[in-house]
């Protein structure tokens, strides 16, 4: 007897949830909880986290960037090719994920893992018209530096585009 069994039940799962905060401090917007997608590279960082080769760096950055205007209209890569993502489609800020903001939820050393981190326009470079803050997806990364497109991709999300101004936090 043989069974078949799909990748995508074998993949981990993440979800997600954005909120934009305004200058006032007042909650302006607020996704609902949404999957985000934990890619192929997670199975290497973690095979390599085993065998203690330095591979296997810690998460430890978390990138957003514009991706592709196409998606405004939903035209979205397949599942696929968004698994095999090294990188984030177009990359436009970073940040170290400090310790304190990791936390693992049910007690420690569980398979749920939180992570809360604040982006605002001060971290992300505005580039020409502030296109680098129309904002439509980000991505956590093990290891790597705060350069972008650096580190390994192990987990990414699209969202619907968030247009970030001075004084927003995300």
């Amino acid at each position: 007897m043989r069974e078949e069994i799909s990748l995508r039940e074998l993949f981990p799962r993440g979800e997600c949830l954005d909120i934009l905060i305004g200058p006032q401090g007042y909650r302006l917007w607020e996704s609902p909880w949404r999957h985000n997608l934990i890619a192929e590279e997670l199975r290497r960082v973690l095979a390599a986290l085993l065998r203690g080769d330095p591979q296997g760096a810690p998460l430890a950055f978390w990138a957003v960037g514009t991706g592709e205007e196409a998606w405004d209209d939903g035209t979205l890569p397949s599942e696929e090719a968004h698994r095999t993502r090294t990188q984030l489609f177009n990359e436009t800020g970073c940040k170290a994920i400090p310790s304190g903001q990791m936390t693992f939820l049910g007690g420690d050393f569980t398979n749920r893992l939180e992570i809360s981190l604040e982006f605002t326009t001060a971290d992300i470079p505005p580039g020409p018209d502030s296109q680098n803050w129309r904002l439509r997806e980000f991505g956590l990364f093990a290891g790597g530096t705060d350069s972008v497109n650096s580190g390994i991709l192990i987990n990414h999300r699209i969202h619907p585009r968030i247009d970030m101004q001075a004084g927003f936090t995300l």
